[in-house]
């Protein structure tokens, strides 16, 4: 039995270190991935909150000599998410009795927690929340002991922790402050002098890790891989905070509208069923109230409650924005485990002799669903996000600036740049982040022709190697496809695979060649992974757009249809189908596109609008109101949506109202056209 105890959490760990190894991405992933990779090789800043913790943790990573460089960052998230499970075991033997129930729970807790997808695809991946979840099971550990009454070694170390974890994701300090700061106080009170001295261990741990970011950026070596120039106290604060995050979604956090939050709470709810299995939650809710039952665990019972609590407040309502990417769920997906672990334990106990027998039966029950979901998706995705932005680079023109709109352009081409050396001719900048002037006119400083050794001529001879300001470079630009057409006024030329590259005034058509070149790079099983699927139906939709806009309507259905057979129930795909049949007069199909979108999305504000339109030129007056009606109440601040609203009540006799709802959309984007032209034929008595 002691042996079991001793070895059963380090074979755990060792086994999922293993097999995550294999499954791991060869080299960066979608999304942020290679923008935290060559941030962690660069010493770099990156996105809010900064990380700073998980930057030295990369660094270290990337000195290990086994594969490439994003090979080694994926491999931290190995280790951290092996740890993380076999610390999970080990809690659940300690909380439990010397049985061999216990041992079936804490077997059952590491295989949930291991192939539950959520947990299994941030494990195999460079991101933060592997990490993040190794540093809750250690902090954890340590609450343990010192809620068991340890001495003040344990208590300081959980403090030093503490700070650490304040300078590694934001949701650490929300799920585990709160819990500790009681825990001192409670041992404080008890006449316990040592928890006088945690605040300072705890605020000098994360301090000194903070500072990592104004040192490194003050340097100026990291101009290519800083992304909040926190070369300043204010400026590390605004970024730690994530005070620009907050700016640019202040609509989608911490949304007062219940319609939005009830989408975005049974968006998680499902995750959460889908990807840790009904069985297993069920038993991990049974399992905390054993835990908060008995008095020996009521501490980290409670602890566990607050984790599962505050995680879904955070993944479905202070940051909704990371359901999409199966970026949020997993500290709530590992307090389900261990709570899972503790009701395995009890049930098997309740079957006295039989407890073995009962215990792996029970276990195994809770561990197949999302064994066998996760292990036919997972480690697929091959070095398709390589391909991806690879293929912007090569057909990149000589001195081209490539300006991307979706995070896997934008951080794939950077790794590729600021790491490998790959193009230094070519400027890859983000659209949301045009604003920030010192990181543009450093890329185009940087990339310029006479930096890159290329000379003026070998650029096309209009380049201009000085030119600070983007429009005036006179470089050719490679527009991504996506939400943000190109300005009028941009110089932008035609032909670039991944990179939509577009001509004066609005998006290219893509090309054959383009399209070839989209579907050579998606060929092969690499493209089932779900998030490989998702930037394919993206990258079609937004071909679909543009093709839209040049007027080639049946090479623009080809391509919204292909989205969805990628992705099925994609709303963007289906509202723009709906667009399509609505300009050739086939209304009832435009409906039902729109509506389709909406039970995929209900609170898309384009669908929204749209079915409210087709509805009122089908004369069903009825729903187009209802249909309305939500526009104001999910998007409140949208024209489109007060626009909408007064045509409707235009049409059902309602002009006073409807004058007053146009007059708002007017307020809110004064050069609305349709809102214009509604209220002029409304007061002209139309």
């Amino acid at each position: 039995m002691q042996a079991t105890r001793y070895w059963l959490p380090r074979a755990c760990g060792l086994l999922s270190f293993l097999w995550y190894t294999v499954m791991a991405a060869p080299g960066f992933f979608w999304l942020d991935s290679a923008e935290l990779s060559a941030a962690g090789i660069g010493l770099g800043a990156p996105h809010p909150s900064g990380f700073p913790l998980y930057m030295m943790l990369s660094k270290a990573a990337s000195l290990v000599p086994v594969g490439e460089l994003a090979f080694r960052i994926n491999l931290l998230s190995v280790a951290c998410a092996a740890y993380a499970i076999g610390g999970c075991a080990r809690l659940v033997l300690v909380l439990g009795r010397d049985d061999w129930a216990t041992i079936a729970g804490a077997a059952g807790t590491a295989g949930a927690l291991c192939f539950s997808f959520l947990f299994a695809r941030q494990a195999t991946v460079a991101e933060v929340y592997a990490p993040t979840a190794a540093l809750i099971v250690l902090t954890m550990s340590l609450f343990e002991r010192v809620a068991s009454g340890s001495n003040a070694g344990a208590g300081l170390s959980l403090a030093w922790v503490a700070g650490l974890g304040f300078a590694l994701h934001p949701e650490y300090r929300m799920l585990m402050g709160l819990p500790i700061v009681a825990l001192l106080c409670l041992r404080a009170y008890r006449g316990a002098r040592w928890p006088l001295l945690a605040p300072s261990f705890a605020i000098f741990s994360a301090v000194a890790t903070y500072l990592y970011l104004p040192i490194r950026s003050a340097t100026g070596r990291i101009n290519a891989l800083d992304w909040g120039h926190t070369e300043t106290l204010s400026k590390t604060w605004a970024h730690a905070s994530g005070a620009e995050v907050r700016k640019v979604f202040d609509e989608r956090m911490m949304s007062t509208v219940g319609e939005i939050v009830r989408h975005d709470v049974s968006t998680f709810a499902k995750q959460i069923l889908d990807h840790l299995g009904v069985v297993a939650v069920l038993a991990g809710f049974v399992g905390l109230v054993v835990l908060l039952i008995e008095r020996r665990t009521r501490w980290v019972g409670v602890v566990l409650a607050v984790i599962i609590v505050l995680d879904a407040v955070y993944a479905s309502w202070i940051n909704p924005m990371g359901l999409v990417d199966l970026q949020n769920g997993v500290p709530m997906v590992l307090g389900l485990s261990i709570c899972a672990g503790a009701a395995i334990s009890a049930l098997a106990r309740s079957a006295g002799i039989a407890a073995p027998f009962v215990g792996g039966v029970v276990a195994l029950i809770v561990v197949m669903p999302p064994a066998l979901s996760t292990m036919s998706t997972l480690g697929l995705v091959g070095d398709l996000p390589r391909d991806f932005s690879e293929s912007a680079l090569t057909k990149a023109p000589v001195s081209a600036l490539v300006l991307s709109q979706g995070d896997s352009l934008a951080a794939g081409t950077s790794y590729m740049q600021s790491i490998e050396g790959a193009r230094p001719d070519v400027g890859c900048l983000v659209v949301p982040m045009l604003a920030d002037k010192e990181r543009v006119a450093y890329i185009l400083e940087s990339t310029s022709p006479k930096r890159a050794g290329i000379g003026v001529e070998g650029a096309g001879g209009s380049a201009n190697p000085g030119a600070t300001n983007l429009w005036s470079s006179g470089r050719p630009m490679l527009w991504e496809p996506g939400p943000v057409a190109p300005p009028s006024n941009a110089p932008l030329m035609h032909g670039v695979v991944v990179g939509q590259v577009a001509s004066p005034g609005k998006g290219a058509p893509p090309s054959a060649e383009v399209l070839a070149s989209l579907a050579e790079l998606y060929a092969g099983p690499a493209a089932n992974d779900l998030s490989a699927r998702r930037v394919l139906a993206s990258s079609l939709t937004n071909f679909g757009r543009s093709a839209l806009a040049y007027g080639k309507t049946t090479l623009a259905e080809q391509l919204f249809k292909t989205a969805l057979e990628v992705r099925p129930g994609h709303a963007v795909a289906l509202v723009n189908l709906g667009v399509i049949y609505s300009r050739s007069g086939e209304l009832k199909r435009a409906v039902l596109a729109s509506e389709q979108a909406l039970r995929s999305e209900p609170n898309r504000v384009q669908a929204l609008v749209n079915a409210a339109r087709y509805h009122l030129a089908l004369g069903n007056l009825d729903k187009a109101e209802r249909h309305a009606a939500r526009t104001l109440i999910v998007s409140p601040r949208a024209a489109a949506s007060w626009t909408m609203a007064g045509l409707v009540d235009m049409k059902s006799g309602k002009r006073e109202r409807a004058r007053d709802r146009l007059q708002k959309a007017l307020v809110l984007s004064p050069g609305h056209r349709e809102a214009r032209e509604a209220l002029t034929a409304l007061q002209a008595g139309q």
